[in-house]
């Protein structure tokens, strides 16, 4: 029941919460869930790349999975953004 925190400027933070409890406090904040295993800010997505789920690099370089299963939703949440 941890979760690790990647910054903007590189530092890692070790929470004692979980994704789901970041995922609802963080929702109305730009924040979407596009895996079991990953929350993102969507401000600081670079490029989605296409392919079954597809996924997204982040402007540090980092390319994060997009589950096929939140896929549609991600997409619309993105172009709405």
């Amino acid at each position: 029941n941890y979760t690790t925190i990647f910054m903007k400027d590189k530092q890692k933070l070790l929470v004692a919460k979980t994704l789901k409890e970041f995922d609802e406090l963080l929702s109305d904040y730009n924040f979407y869930r596009v895996h079991n295993s990953h929350l993102i800010n969507l401000d600081y997505i670079k490029t989605y790349n296409k392919g079954h789920g597809g996924s997204v690099t982040m402007e540090d370089g980092s390319e994060i999975e997009v589950s096929v299963r939140r896929k549609d939703e991600f997409l619309k949440k993105l172009m709405s953004t």
